[in-house]
């Protein structure tokens, strides 16, 4: 069956509000996260996430991934070869030779998804039925998105899918955050705590080696409250000193909290709980001089990126579980951003 190619029909915004002042605006344009105001300790308004005005801007800076849902599968595949789970099959690069993000033309990031249910105005539920052979995966893959903003002031995430066939599934939500309210403002004078003690080790095309990194005192280390600025790494392969690393979460128990973003000016925080194994850790390094939502500037490291997902398939990972699923399977992440003032 070939699916209708609905990539070029125009997205539709969802806001959602609560009593709290909170409001949240969701693109069926990649199941993403448009924009978020959200108080300061004042009751100031502003956004937090990094973002722009249309459509069209996001088509023409696709390789941001701005606020959206990435996958089939999120992070790199060397060679554009999947092996794991005992499948191996060829992908679209988009990447040098690699395969990254779900791929160069439909990967979930850049395509329309059709509103399945709206509760008020406070949830909204986004489907994406995935191709069978779609940038070389295989099966049909179904993927529901849900936003659902509480009176609490939690915004909860929470992303399944079904195939027909086993295929991978390592879905991301790709929001970066900025809790100044002012994009730029550097996200290296905000405080980050995080519930990690190792990072996966890369390579200098950040693929995995196959061994973990003790981050303590290096400037990877946030087991302890620290502003991000206060240590970041000077070596690497990043065009600005930053970080894009894999934390593997220590124990802890399900869906308590495992980061703490603080931006101490304004008062904002921001902690994270996921049902997920590792957050992805990227500090901007790659974001261009460019012109954002509401005009806002945009340069290297006017936003964090701190997305669960699991950890990836790779023949260099043997230890690591498959993200595979089959007929008989169903993957389901639940992410949970809490907004609170300090």
């Amino acid at each position: 069956m070939v699916m209708p190619d609905t990539s070029t029909d125009p997205s539709t915004e969802v806001s959602l509000c609560n009593g709290a002042g909170t409001t949240a605006l969701v693109s069926t344009f990649g199941a993403r996260l448009v924009e978020l105001l959200t108080r300061d300790r004042t009751g100031t308004r502003s956004n937090v996430v990094l973002g722009f005005d249309s459509e069209s801007e996001y088509r023409n800076r696709v390789n941001l991934y701005f606020g959206s849902t990435v996958g089939r599968v999120a992070g790199r595949i060397e060679n554009s070869i999947f092996r794991g789970g005992g499948l191996e099959f060829a992908l679209s690069p988009n990447e040098g030779d690699n395969h990254l993000h779900g791929g160069p033309r439909r990967a979930m990031d850049r395509v329309q998804w059709d509103i399945s249910e709206i509760q008020g105005d406070h949830s909204v539920t986004m489907r994406y039925v995935s191709a069978h052979g779609e940038e070389g995966y295989p099966g049909v893959m179904t993927v529901d998105v849900t936003y659902e903003l509480t009176a609490d002031n939690d915004l909860i995430y929470t992303c399944t899918a079904i195939t027909d066939r086993p295929c991978p599934v390592n879905l991301v939500n790709h929001t970066y955050w900025n809790l100044s309210g002012d994009a730029t403002e550097s996200i290296v004078g905000h405080e980050f705590k995080l519930l990690s003690s190792q990072i996966l080790e890369t390579d200098a095309g950040l693929l995995p080696t196959g061994r973990t990194t003790e981050v303590h005192e290096t400037p990877y280390d946030f087991t302890s409250a620290r502003t991000i600025g206060s240590d970041l790494p000077t070596k690497g392969t990043e065009p600005w000193p930053g970080i894009d690393s894999t934390y593997l979460l220590d124990d802890h128990t399900p869906m308590e909290v495992v980061a703490r973003l603080k931006h101490a000016a304004s008062g904002r925080v921001l902690e994270i709980a996921t049902s997920e194994p590792t957050l992805q850790v990227y500090t901007g390094n790659r974001i261009p001089n460019l012109s954002g939502r509401s005009g806002a500037h945009y340069s290297a490291g006017s936003g964090i990126c701190i997305e669960a997902q699991r950890i990836p398939d790779s023949p260099r990972l043997p230890w690591s579980p498959t993200t595979v699923i089959g007929p008989a399977d169903e993957y389901r992440q639940v992410t949970v951003w809490r907004f609170r003032t300090d």
